[in-house]
C-alpha cells in the first residue's frame, strides 16, 4: 500500500496554483488540462478522467483523459447516467467515492468490468462535481497500487473538484455568450436583409393601388433577393388557388396549371391558408399539390397575407434546385409578404373608404330628394301621392326602370302606384290585374318577413310568370313598407338588361328612401287622424255650448213663470193653506230661484266661447275697483275687507276679467270661518311674459285631495244647506283663465285660508 508523499501544506500550495490557473482558463479544455495534472502529480495517481453530464441530461460522456496508453480499454466510457456506474452514483449520492484497495471497486459494482471490457485500478477516486447544485460531471482519479485517502487529501480533492466546476461554468458560459453574439448577430443580418427587402418593396410600390402591380413588384423584390427562385401570387375563387402574378421564368405548362387553379385542400397550400404562417417546405412534392409538373422544384414556401383575420391571397416562392430555406431566406420572403399584405391592407381600407363615402353620398341624395317631396307634407296627406313620389326619388338615382306598390287585398296583391313604363304589354295587364298573394315571391317574401329581398337578375320562377313577359327585366328589389311597426305594402323596384348586381350605394338609396317613406306614412296618418279628431272636437264643442246656451236661455221662461205663480199662491191663498201647504209653496219658490240661478251661470259659462270679444289693454285695478264697489254691501254686512293696489295693464277681455275677478273675490266671501271677519287680498307680479295674480283669503281653506276637483262643473265640496252655490262657479274662473292662455291653480291650508293664483298675458 502507498503512503501519503505530499502533506498537507504541500496540498494546500498547490490548490492556491490551481485556482490561479483556473482562473485564466477560458475554454473547458484549459480547465480539464488545469486539474488533471496537478492532481495526478499531488496524490501520485497513474491517470485520470473527466466525464461530463451530456446534455440531455441521462448520459455520462469523456471529457478528458490523462496518463491513459492510447487506445487503452478503461472501465469509464460513455454511458447512461444512472446509480449501477461509479460516476453516477457519486452524483446521486452527492459525495465522493473512494476505493482504497485492489477489489473495492469490482466488489460495489461486480458488472463493471464485463459491461465496460476494461480492467479497474487497484484504487480509485470518484468525485462529483455540481453547479448550482445541478450535477455537472466527476473526476476520475485511478492508483496503481492500494491507496489511503487521508482527510488533507480528501479536502484537497473536494475543493479541486468545486473548482473544477466553477471554472466549467465560468468557460461554458462564455461558450453560451460568443454562440449567443454570433447567432444575434446573424439574426442581425437577416434582420438587416429582409429590412433591406422590405424597404425595396415599399419604394418600388410607392402609392400604387392596383393588386397585380402590387404582387408583380413583391415577386420581383423577391427574386432580386434570392438567387434561382421563381414566385407566383394567389387568390382563392371558389375551392381553388389561382395564380393571378407570377414570375416570367416559370414554363408554360406550369402556368397553365396555376392558373386554371389548385385546390384548397391541397396540403401545403391548406396549411398556410388555416394556419395563417408561413409554410417552408424543404423537399416539396409538386405532385402532392395538385401541380403535375413542378418536379424541377426543390423547397417552396408558402406565405399567407392575412387581412382582418382572413386569408386574402398567397405569396409562394420555389427554388429551382433541392435544398433547404437559409435563415436570411425566409427572413427576406417573409418580410415581403409583410410589406405586400400591409399595402394591400392599405388598398382594401381605402377602397372600402371610397365605397362608403358613394354609399355616404348615395344616402344624402336620397333623403334631400325625400325631404323635397315631404316638405309640402301638411298639403298631401294622401299616402299614394308620397309613395308616387317616393317612387320617383328611387328611379331618378337608378339606372332605367320602374317602380310599383302594392298591398294585400284578400287573396290577392293589388297594385296601388306605378311609376314608369313596363315595356310590355302583357306585364301591364298581370300587375293591374293583381298577383296571387301567396306565388308572388317578390312580394310575399319581404312582407312576411319584414326584409328586403334583393335579386341580380330577377327570376322568372319567383312570381310565376311566363318567361316571354320578364325577358326583359334584369335586377329587382322588393321592400316592405312599415308603418307603425307593421307591413303596409311592398314597394318594388325593378330595372332592365341583364344581370345587375345591386351595389352597396344602390342599396342604401333604396332602404333610405323606403325607411323615410314609411316615416312619412306614419307621420301623414297622424296628422290626417288629429285633423280629423281636432275638427271633430271643435264640432262637438260648438254643438254643446250652443246647446248649452239654448237650454239655459230657453228655460227662463218657465222657471220665472213657476216661481211667479207660486209667489201669487202665496200671497192670495196662503191664509187659507196649513203650514204643510205653506211650506211646500215656499219649497217651490226656493227651488224655482235656485233654478234660476243655476241657468244664470250656465249661459255664464256658455258665453265665455259664444260671446267672446277681442283682447286688449285692461287696467285691472279699475276693474278691481269696480267689483268691490258692487260687493260693498255684502262685504260691509260680514266686516270683511278687500284691498288691492298697483294691479298692472293687461291683455285681457275687460267684461270676462270682471266675471273673473267677482268670482274668486265672492268664493272668498262665501267660505269664510265662523266668528272670522272675511279678509282678501288681490296683488300680482311679473311671471316671463305674463303676469300672475294672487287672490287670497282667510277663510275656511281646501283639502289637498279636492284642488282638482273643484275647477269642475258642478263639483261641491259642501252642500248647499251649508253654502248656498251651484258649483259652476270657478268652472267659469278656468275657462276665462284658458281662453286668455293662462293657467289657474291654488295653494291652501285648512283653517287658515286659500290662494287662488292665474296669468293673464302682459300687454
Amino acid at each position: 500500500m502507498s503512503s501519503p508523499s505530499t502533506s498537507a501544506a504541500s496540498l494546500s500550495e498547490r490548490l492556491q496554483d490551481v485556482t490561479e490557473a483556473l482562473a485564466a482558463a477560458r475554454t473547458p479544455e484549459e480547465v480539464f488540462e488545469v486539474v488533471l495534472e496537478p492532481a495526478l502529480d499531488a496524490l501520485e495517481a497513474i491517470a485520470g478522467a473527466v466525464l461530463l453530464v451530456g446534455a440531455s441530461g441521462d448520459r455520462l460522456e469523456i471529457a478528458a483523459t490523462q496518463g491513459y496508453e492510447r487506445g487503452a480499454q478503461t472501465v469509464w466510457q460513455d454511458g447512461p447516467l444512472d446509480g449501477n456506474v461509479p460516476a453516477g452514483d457519486a452524483l446521486k449520492r452527492h459525495e465522493p467515492l473512494f476505493f482504497e484497495h485492489e477489489g473495492d471497486l469490482k466488489r460495489v459494482y461486480p458488472e463493471l468490468e464485463a459491461r465496460t471490457g476494461g480492467v479497474a485500478a487497484v484504487a480509485t477516486a470518484v468525485l462529483p462535481m455540481f453547479l448550482d447544485d445541478a450535477p455537472l460531471g466527476t473526476i476520475i482519479l485511478d492508483f496503481r497500487e492500494p491507496h489511503e485517502f487521508t482527510p488533507p487529501e480528501k479536502r484537497f480533492l473536494r475543493t479541486l473538484a468545486a473548482q473544477c466546476a466553477i471554472a466549467l461554468g465560468r468557460a461554458q458560459l462564455g461558450r453560451d455568450l460568443e454562440a449567443r453574439v454570433a447567432a444575434r448577430t446573424a439574426e442581425l443580418e437577416e434582420e438587416r436583409a429582409a429590412l433591406d427587402a422590405f424597404v425595396a418593396y415599399k419604394e418600388a410600390v410607392g402609392g400604387e393601388s392596383d393588386v397585380s402591380v402590387l404582387a408583380r413588384q413583391a415577386l420581383e423584390v423577391v427574386r432580386a433577393n434570392i438567387e434561382h427562385v421563381s414566385a407566383a401570387y394567389y387568390e382563392r375563387e371558389d375551392e381553388r388557388w389561382k395564380a393571378r402574378v407570377w414570375s416570367d421564368d416559370i414554363p408554360p405548362e406550369i402556368v397553365a396549371q396555376i392558373t386554371a387553379g389548385v385546390s384548397v385542400h391541397a396540403p401545403n397550400y391548406a396549411e398556410a391558408a388555416h394556419s395563417g404562417r408561413p409554410v417552408f417546405v424543404n423537399g416539396w412534392d409538386g405532385r402532392a399539390n395538385g401541380v403535375q409538373h413542378a418536379e424541377s422544384y426543390g423547397a417552396a414556401a408558402f406565405i399567407p397575407l392575412v387581412i382582418r383575420g382572413e386569408t386574402y391571397g398567397l405569396l409562394s416562392v420555389g427554388t429551382r434546385e433541392t435544398r433547404a430555406w437559409h435563415e436570411r431566406e425566409q427572413a427576406l420572403v417573409r418580410a415581403v409578404a409583410r410589406g405586400l399584405t400591409v399595402t394591400l391592407e392599405r388598398t382594401a381600407h381605402l377602397r372600402q373608404l371610397e365605397v362608403e363615402r358613394a354609399e355616404l353620398a348615395a344616402r344624402t341624395r336620397a333623403l334631400e330628394g325625400f325631404a323635397d317631396l315631404t316638405r309640402d307634407l301638411a298639403l298631401h296627406d294622401d299616402p299614394y301621392v308620397l309613395i308616387r313620389r317616393a317612387q320617383q326619388v328611387v328611379l331618378s338615382l337608378l339606372p332605367d326602370g320602374y317602380a310599383l306598390y302594392f298591398e294585400p287585398g284578400g287573396d290577392r296583391w293589388v297594385k296601388q302606384v306605378q311609376t314608369g313604363e313596363l315595356r310590355s304589354g302583357a306585364l301591364q295587364a298581370v300587375a293591374d290585374a293583381g298577383l296571387p298573394y301567396h306565388e308572388a315571391g317578390n312580394l310575399f317574401t319581404p312582407y312576411t318577413t319584414l326584409e328586403p329581398y334583393y335579386q341580380d337578375q330577377y327570376a322568372e320562377e319567383t312570381d310565376h310568370l311566363d318567361s316571354e313577359i320578364v325577358a326583359h327585366i334584369g335586377a329587382s328589389a322588393t321592400f316592405p313598407v312599415m308603418v307603425g311597426g307593421r307591413p303596409r305594402g311592398v314597394f318594388a323596384v325593378v330595372l332592365f338588361g341583364r344581370l345587375r348586381p345591386w351595389s352597396g350605394a344602390e342599396r342604401a338609396v333604396m332602404e333610405t328612401v323606403v325607411r323615410s317613406l314609411g316615416l312619412a306614412l306614419e307621420r301623414a296618418e297622424g296628422v290626417g287622424e288629429l285633423a280629423r279628431r281636432t275638427e271633430e272636437l271643435a264640432r262637438s264643442n260648438a254643438e254643446l255650448e250652443q246647446f248649452a246656451y239654448i237650454a239655459s236661455h230657453d228655460l227662463q221662461a218657465p222657471i220665472r213663470a213657476v216661481t211667479s205663480f207660486a209667489g201669487i199662491l202665496e200671497r192670495r191663498y196662503g191664509p187659507l193653506l196649513d203650514e204643510r201647504g205653506r211650506l211646500y209653496l215656499r219649497q217651490i219658490v226656493e227651488g224655482g230661484e235656485h233654478m234660476k240661478r243655476l241657468v244664470d251661470d250656465l249661459l255664464t259659462f256658455s258665453r265665455v266661447h259664444t260671446q267672446q270679444r277681442e283682447l286688449s289693454a285692461v287696467d285691472s285695478q279699475a276693474v278691481l275697483n269696480r267689483v268691490v264697489g258692487r260687493l260693498r254691501e255684502e262685504a260691509g254686512t260680514q266686516g270683511a275687507t278687500i284691498s288691492g293696489r298697483e294691479l298692472p295693464v293687461v291683455r285681457a277681455d275687460a267684461q270676462q276679467l270682471d266675471q273673473l275677478l267677482q268670482n274668486l273675490i265672492a268664493n272668498g266671501l262665501k267660505y269664510h270661518r265662523e266668528g272670522v271677519a272675511p279678509e282678501l287680498h288681490v296683488s300680482a307680479r311679473r311671471d316671463g311674459a305674463m303676469w300672475r295674480f294672487a287672490v287670497s283669503d282667510n277663510g275656511i281653506g281646501i283639502e289637498a285631495q279636492y284642488y282638482g276637483r273643484i275647477f269642475e262643473i258642478f263639483q261641491r265640496l259642501h252642500g248647499r244647506e251649508q253654502y248656498e252655490g251651484t258649483g259652476i262657479g270657478l268652472a267659469v274662473c278656468k275657462k276665462i283663465v284658458e281662453r286668455h292662455g293662462g293657467r289657474l291653480w291654488l295653494e291652501s291650508t285648512p283653517g287658515l285660508g286659500t290662494t287662488f293664483f292665474f296669468t293673464l298675458p302682459e300687454t
